[in-house]
């Protein structure tokens, strides 16, 4: 019997043990979970001024996870927490308001839906309304902890948000995760 055929033997030998490390190996990759989102994001959206002279809006959003009291409550509870605001030129300064046409009306509406836990809702934000340079008013989404999805909606108006409002629209994820003892 010559030697070749051992060789190939020894060969297939090795080779199946290769790939069956390789397969073993590979399979522990697979089976990893995916890393969970980030506990904050930024986002940009745009929509038209409701205002038909003046520019259009890009908002700049932070939604961020953190702690909040619901009205009447006693502790802290996990919550999406947004801040941010437009590329819209600042008044001049003085020391009074300008009387001019450029006001502005703001409100938020939060559509959230909490993965880990299956619940979902919607929040809406304080309403400020006469403002010369709109920003995110203050809101509190309350999601409970773990990954959410939700779509924040920026709706823009003249002097009040419900007069002619336009709306910007962001989406995203993050990790609502609980505070510190």
């Amino acid at each position: 019997m010559s030697n070749r055929p051992l060789r190939r033997m020894g060969a297939t030998a090795l080779a199946t043990i290769a790939l069956g490390t390789a397969m073993v190996a590979g399979g522990g990759a697979v089976a990893s979970a995916a890393p969970a989102p980030p506990t904050s994001t930024n986002m940009t959206c745009t929509s038209a001024n409701p205002l038909f002279w003046a520019p259009s809006f890009t908002w700049n959003i932070n939604a961020a996870s953190g702690e909040s009291l619901r009205p009447g409550g006693a502790a802290l509870e996990p919550a999406i927490l947004l801040s941010g605001g437009n590329e819209l030129p600042a008044p001049p300064p003085g020391l009074l308001p300008s009387f001019g046409v450029n006001w502005y009306g703001t409100r938020v509406l939060v559509d959230w839906t909490n993965k880990t836990t299956g619940q979902s809702g919607r929040s809406v934000s304080d309403e400020p309304a006469l403002q010369q340079k709109p920003g995110i008013p203050i809101n509190r989404t309350w999601t409970g902890t773990g990954e959410v999805d939700f779509t924040v909606t920026v709706q823009t108006g003249g002097g009040w948000w419900f007069v002619n409002p336009q709306n910007a629209v962001c989406k995203g994820t993050i990790s609502v995760v609980p505070g510190r003892p």
